[in-house]
């Protein structure tokens, strides 16, 4: 159900990013405070821990080991991202061409549209 709500979310973004695009843009310009910081770290690590539990339903081993990988990086990546390395990694994103977040958000609803028929 979680995983439904959530891929409902990713949708509802991703259309609006594919109209609006430069409005990401700006957002990625912007300084996050904490608290912000705080709310999209959480958000990553309920989608890690709703695509692992999509990934243990799946049959096979090989879906299983890539799905534990992927949770051990997206762990990790969070442990070693700092207020610097964050801020970089923003002002990179914020360089890009509009053209880059409309692919993105074309991602976000295919991994929205996913997650629903999970």
């Amino acid at each position: 159900m979680l995983s439904k709500i959530l891929g409902a979310v990713w949708i509802t973004l991703g259309t609006f990013w594919v109209i609006k695009p430069e409005k990401l843009k700006a957002r990625f310009g912007r300084k996050m405070s904490k608290k912000v910081k705080r709310i999209v770290y959480g958000f990553v690590l309920l989608f890690s821990f709703l695509m692992i539990g999509s990934v243990m339903k799946v049959p096979g081993v090989l879906a299983k080991a890539l799905g534990a990988v992927g949770m051990i990086i997206a762990i990790k990546a969070i442990m070693l991202i700092t207020a610097k390395t964050s801020e970089n990694i923003s002002g990179w994103w914020a360089d890009k061409p509009l053209i880059v977040f409309r692919i993105w958000a074309g991602c976000l609803i295919i991994m929205g549209i996913m997650l629903m028929m999970v």
